[in-house]
């Protein structure tokens, strides 16, 4: 099959995937169809990394322009680090302590399970910039400044956006809890990192953007 066929029709895949599964969230959500308590869960990382994902598909199947190309080219390394994240994240702690069903358990797979694998299939077919591990720092920013709103909801509005945010319950073992997650997010850019430099673009001639931190 043509390299090029592949990648449309994975990139319609991750964005089908990513629009169902954030609808059906967002519907699962608005109770008595009220649409603004269901787009409050893009307070949550999973709505979040999968609409980072929806975006970047979107931009490319029908953003044809050089610049736009050149620019989302360099988030693709970033932007599945972290909805890679969202699916292991949630399958190891997640997971075992939510009972979902019906819609919710429905909405809850494609957003886990299916645009995750899908998006990481596509980075390792087609990711043909190689990266530099400096870039670990600016990939890791998004997720510490979740982690620190989330504490700061926390501790404002005892809003817990995950159980290992819950103060009340955990104390001060939220902070290991948060340091674990830190550097769970931590391995897996790194690991991103790794396999990009030594088994996708570990060939003369790879693209590497170089830039002062």
């Amino acid at each position: 099959m043509n390299s090029d066929l592949i990648k449309k029709f994975l990139l319609w895949a991750i964005f089908t995937s990513a629009l169902i599964g954030i609808s059906l969230d967002v519907y699962n959500n608005s109770d008595g169809g009220d649409i603004l308590k269901g787009l409050s869960n893009f307070k949550f990382f999973t709505l979040q990394s999968n609409g980072l994902i929806l975006i970047y598909a979107f931009a490319s199947i029908f953003i044809k322009r050089d610049n736009t190309i050149n620019a989302f080219s360099k988030i693709l390394g970033p932007v599945t680090s972290y909805i890679v994240l969202t699916g292991v994240v949630y399958l190891i702690i997640l997971e075992p302590i939510y009972e979902l069903y019906g819609m919710e358990r429905l909405s809850s797979t494609i957003l886990h399970y299916i645009t995750p694998p899908l998006m990481f299939l596509f980075w390792i077919l087609f990711e043909q910039r190689r990266y530099s591990y400096r870039e670990f720092f600016r990939w890791l920013i998004y997720p510490l400044v979740f982690m620190a709103w989330g504490l700061f909801r926390a501790l404002v509005f005892n809003d817990y956006l995950y159980p290992f945010f819950d103060i009340k319950k955990y104390g001060l073992f939220v902070s290991a809890y948060l340091l674990m997650v830190a550097i769970g997010f931590s391995c897996m850019i790194l690991l991103l990192i790794f396999i990009n430099n030594n088994y996708l673009t570990n060939r003369r001639g790879a693209k590497r953007i170089k830039k002062r931190v």
